[in-house]
């Protein structure tokens, strides 16, 4: 019984893992930070909503410490707007978390926003995770008239007795993590056919 039930949890982890739908036809790896990430899931909420997420190798969803996350509105909405409504988030969340902070950098030519920001969990007087983020916001063109707001995401974690370490490292690392954001090409998304 034990050999069979081993046989249906290995089958079915091979099933979920080749089950990842590239819908954007970015199918990685990506490199950012001197790493490489490789799609790991995919969802599209609604029909205006696709979002993919990447890991380093082996790395998880529960306990990873680097991911790459593409966001696909389908909608004219601008940069502006949309980084508006992340904000709008962020103080929200700032009731509830005293280690949320962001700071809104714009493009000269207004086209491309940056908003980078820190979250933070606990358990009673414990910290429990320790979240950089840095969101790249920008318009995209789909081809016949079709317009989307594109969110390129980069996140860094760290948990437990690493979160002292990882902001001491982030103070130092945190412009360069900025400054590669801004240089990198944003993967160009292509949706495919239903």
């Amino acid at each position: 019984m034990k050999r069979y039930l081993f046989i249906l949890v290995i089958i079915s982890l091979a099933f979920t893992s080749d089950n990842i739908i590239d819908r954007l036809t970015v199918t990685g790896p990506l490199d950012f930070n001197e790493t490489k990430f490789i799609l790991h899931w995919s969802d599209k909420p609604n029909d205006n909503y696709f979002i993919q997420e990447y890991l380093p190798e082996g790395e998880g969803t529960e306990t990873y410490n680097q991911m790459l996350t593409i966001h696909l509105f389908l909608t004219d909405t601008k940069p502006k707007e949309g980084i508006q409504q992340k904000m709008k988030e962020l103080e929200i969340r700032k009731k509830t978390d005293q280690n949320c902070n962001y700071l809104v950098n714009e493009s000269p030519d207004g086209k491309d926003f940056i908003i980078d920001f820190t979250l933070g969990e606990s358990k009673g007087d414990m910290m429990t995770i320790m979240e950089f983020n840095i969101y790249h916001y920008r318009q995209i063109d789909l081809g016949k008239k079709k317009k989307a707001l594109i969110t390129y995401a980069y996140t860094k974690r760290a948990y437990g007795d690493g979160i002292t370490p990882f902001l001491k490292t982030l103070k130092q690392n945190r412009v360069d993590l900025l400054n590669q954001m801004i240089t990198s090409e944003i993967p160009k998304v292509k949706l495919k056919d239903k």
